[in-house]
């Protein structure tokens, strides 16, 4: 596995080197059966989704683009009655795949099915380790049944599993038991620990977010060993890096034809009814625009002492505070809970104490944005439909 992931890595340089995309992320709905309380996405009933045959011409675009790796999406992917041709194509293609979904919809059948195309990986959303906390998420009874079903369906017949878990207030005592869960049934897992606001600006999801001390006792004690991996040697981070690779590596593509610079960042102006997805990669303004984005160009994150710690997302700084090249402040109070973690660990030097410019504005239990004591829709301006 060491040695396959290591080759992937070495394609994408190359294709990074040479100004090629490497991954693309498909929605190809965004239709779903589940009602989860922190998702990002708008659900709708389908109208206006790509067609079978639009689907297939743009795979065709990817692969002949030299994309590499290719996630299919939903909402909900396995909604479309098409999932399963869809998929075939795609391996046809030469692409490697991955494919994100609940679960619901993965029967004996569908199992075989993509035992016989050998995906990468199949991440399965799974909340808890224990019943309730999980349908709490799902508002979906009988999700986490389906979900580990499927998981043990696609594991039985050799296919690759990850157990994907959004952390939240409500799940955070849950890690440990994830973790032992999914090694007892032989799947990986990941945690996500950031919620964000909706791609309609709605903010009810980051409710949903770690309180103060949850968040502390996450990094600090929950995944204390991730976090030394990733950060008790903090890379500097110059000021003509970027901070996210939205646009340059990777981009994803909507269910109506929409490409976007990544999937939770709904930037309107290409479609690929209309253009080839080669042209809109090469000059698509809004993609050109997030490219250039780089520290140097983000006003108070570029002189943020806390910066070797921050995992900055372009798509929370710009759908709960209304500018892409302003701080996420979310992204601030992580960055400093990880930093303040690895000091208190002796893993990094103990005068590590500055605060990052905006920590005045900063919410402890994350409630920064506008419009979160309502919890009332916060409708995105036609302005930040593409970027100023």
């Amino acid at each position: 596995m060491k040695q396959l992931q290591g080759a992937a890595d070495l394609l994408a340089s190359r294709a990074r080197q040479q100004g090629r995309v490497t991954t693309v992320v498909f929605q190809v709905t965004d239709r779903c059966n589940y009602g989860c309380v922190h998702c990002y996405q708008e659900h709708g009933e389908g109208s206006g989704e790509l067609s079978h045959d639009e689907v297939v011409r743009i795979l065709e675009e990817l692969a002949a683009a030299g994309v590499l790796f290719l996630t299919l999406m939903g909402g909900e992917f396995f909604m479309r009655r098409d999932a399963d041709e869809i998929v075939a194509r795609a391996h046809a293609l030469g692409v490697a795949i991955k494919i994100k979904s609940t679960g619901h919809h993965i029967t004996d059948k569908r199992a075989d099915f993509l035992a016989t195309l050998r995906p990468l990986q199949v991440d399965l959303s799974l909340y808890a380790a224990t019943r309730h906390l999980h349908e709490g998420v799902t508002q979906a009874p009988g999700s986490y049944e389906r979900t580990l079903a499927a998981a043990r369906r696609l594991i039985a017949r050799k296919v690759a599993v990850q157990l994907n878990t959004s952390i939240m207030e409500s799940n955070a005592t849950e890690v440990a038991e994830l973790k032992r869960l999914a090694s007892e049934i032989g799947a990986s897992y990941s945690f996500d620990p950031k919620i964000t606001a909706m791609e309609n600006t709605e903010v009810r999801p980051v409710l949903q977010r770690m309180s103060a001390a949850t968040l502390r006792a996450f990094y600090g004690s929950a995944i204390p060993d991730v976090v030394a991996d990733m950060y008790s040697e903090p890379a500097p981070r110059p000021l003509d890096t970027t901070p996210c690779r939205a646009a340059q590596q990777t981009v994803a593509i909507g269910p109506r034809g929409e490409v976007w610079p990544c999937i939770r960042l709904p930037l309107e102006g290409s479609n690929l009814r209309t253009q080839s997805f080669q042209s809109i990669y090469d000059g698509a303004e809004t993609l050109q625009q997030v490219r250039g984005l780089s520290w140097a160009t983000l006003g108070e994150c570029s002189v943020c002492p806390v910066r070797p710690y921050c995992q900055r997302c372009h798509a929370m700084a710009l759908l709960e505070h209304g500018e892409m090249r302003g701080p996420s402040l979310e992204a601030c109070r992580h960055a400093v809970v990880i930093r303040d973690s690895l000091r208190e660990r002796g893993l990094i030097a103990a005068t590590e104490t500055a605060m990052p410019p905006t920590w005045d504005r900063v919410d402890p239990h994350g409630q920064h944005h506008r419009g979160a004591g309502d919890g009332h829709a916060v409708r995105r301006p036609a302005s930040l439909r593409v970027i100023g």
